[in-house]
């Protein structure tokens, strides 16, 4: 009997996880239809087509294209802040150093590692409104923990009094920007001026931003 009372859970434990391993496949290749022909081109034909299961196995998990790329961004544009972040609010922590430049070049990495997603991100919030609510919640995250930290820095003396929350915009702004348009315009091309470059130009700038 005890072992009858266990099977079903067994039964849907295995369930979920065939559920589960085919969200991920599907998600897998929806990132590389994205990377490869932006938001627009893609399709849910060829994202089924390239994860190998039925075209209405898509909409088991999504509800549409949309939804499915928000997830994806979601997961990108988290990775990019959580890794950057850290460093950002941290500066200067106890001893002096300005991990400005820690935190930029993360920012500039995570955009360098997931480059074809930034242009399929920019058609996506410029076609749905979902998207662009989406992405501007994560970052307000972002932006937010900045202004916060420069009042922070301010209170302690180690900043010159600033309005918080515009600098804190047109700081994040700039090097957001910076990557975007290397990434996704080659403007100015990555491959040329290097991340060592771009980092103490951009950490140059923040910190004499803000310093007193």
């Amino acid at each position: 009997m005890g072992a009858a009372s266990e099977e079903p859970t067994a039964v849907d434990g295995k369930r979920r996880q065939r559920a589960a391993a085919t969200k991920e496949q599907l998600l897998v290749a929806a990132r590389e239809v994205f990377e490869e022909r932006g938001y627009q081109a893609a399709t849910v034909g060829a994202i089924t087509k390239l994860a190998n299961t039925a075209h209405g196995t898509f909409y088991l998990y999504f509800k549409n294209k949309e939804d499915v790329f928000g997830e994806i961004i979601t997961e990108v544009v988290r990775e990019l802040y959580e890794r950057s972040l850290g460093p950002f609010v941290s500066l200067p922590p106890e001893g002096g150093v300005n991990r400005t430049p820690d935190a930029i070049r993360a920012l500039l990495t995570v955009f360098a590692e997931h480059r074809g997603l930034w242009r399929a991100l920019l058609e996506a919030v410029l076609q749905s409104a979902t998207i662009e609510q989406r992405w501007l919640d994560l970052r307000r995250t972002f932006t937010d923990r900045i202004m916060i930290r420069l009042g922070e820095l301010e209170a302690a003396g180690t900043a010159r009094p600033l309005d918080a929350e515009v600098v804190a915009h047109a700081l994040v702004a700039m090097v957001e920007w910076f990557a975007f348009a290397g990434c996704v315009f080659e403007e100015p091309d990555p491959a040329t001026i290097g991340i060592d470059r771009s980092t103490a130009v951009l950490a140059d700038i923040w910190t004499r931003a803000i310093s007193l």
